[in-house]
């Protein structure tokens, strides 16, 4: 993978987890600091000191310092400046310096296949490009969803016990679902190395998306930035793809089966693909905290 260049990164973020952009910025640079608003004025055989009156702050979370600098002002000669300076962040370009300040100190590791993972410990910052999709059976119930509302709009009117049915069922998927999205999270999966089956599994916020879209990400090459909480590197560990879900106690053999009495009520043409709800080794648990291109 080639890695981006020392002197800087000029990413397009689909996904940028902001607070902890801003958490980690103002610990490096001991909180933030801004000086607005500063006037000089010069007149002949006269000196004056004075102090200025300042605020900073970051204004998307509403933080604001005062500051006062003590200043002195020599006046020899009858000319009078007056200048004002405002620098605005935007949480993409803070991001920006963020990553080039690790980057520059060596703090990210790029990972590339397994061979990365042997120094690998919970708390490092890595770096990936990879393919992302979304967890498997939240994909598979978003499609089944659609499937059945655009099938219901072309139908017949129905009357009786098969409109109902077909409602039903249609309420089931929504709220399975719905249960796999809870408090607006979600895991993304990411194939780092297709060839050794590297994986990682990314916890999103669906408030951190763009215009909340996970659409747009599905099926392209991104370079994920985050901190590793979890490395997976033995037959004996795995990752739960529902363990934050009402699907956590669920076997593989009775997920199967619930898939299964699922795919009797559809369509003979459609085909379930194979769901799985564990990730094995090897593999890596990760807190995105930035997805760009």
């Amino acid at each position: 993978m080639k890695k981006e260049s020392r002197d800087g990164v000029f990413p397009v973020t689909t996904y940028l987890n902001q607070n902890v952009v801003f958490d980690l910025l103002a610990v490096i640079e001991d909180g933030f600091s801004q000086v607005t608003n500063l006037n000089v004025s010069r007149t002949d055989g006269k000196t004056t000191n004075g102090s200025i009156d300042g605020e900073a702050g970051f204004g998307l979370y509403g933080i604001k310092t005062k500051i006062k600098a003590a200043m002195g002002i020599e006046k020899n000669s009858s000319e009078e400046n007056s200048s004002s300076e405002e620098k605005v962040h935007t949480p993409t370009s803070l991001f920006a310096k963020l990553h080039s300040y690790l980057d520059e100190n060596q703090l990210i590791k790029d990972i590339e296949g397994k061979e990365s993972l042997d120094s690998l410990i919970p708390g490092s910052f890595i770096r990936f490009n990879s393919k992302l999709e979304k967890n498997p059976l939240i994909s598979l119930l978003e499609s089944i969803e659609q499937i059945m509302v655009l099938a219901m709009t072309f139908q017949p009117t129905q009357k009786g016990s098969k409109k109902d049915g077909n409602q039903e069922m249609l309420k089931q998927v929504k709220s399975m679902r719905n249960s796999l999205i809870a408090n607006d999270s979600m895991d993304l999966i990411c194939t780092i190395n297709e060839k050794e089956s590297l994986k990682a599994v990314l916890p999103v916020y669906l408030n951190y998306f763009i215009h909340k879209n996970t659409n747009e990400i599905i099926d392209g090459n991104y370079t994920v930035f985050g901190k590793v909480v979890k490395v997976v590197s033995n037959d004996l560990d795995e990752i739960n793809l529902f363990r934050n879900t009402a699907f956590k106690l669920f076997q593989q053999q009775a997920l199967d089966g619930l898939l299964q009495s699922m795919n009797t009520g559809l369509d003979e043409q459609i085909e379930f693909p194979n769901i799985i709800s564990r990730i094995s080794t090897p593999a890596i648990l990760v807190i995105p905290i930035a997805i760009y291109s």
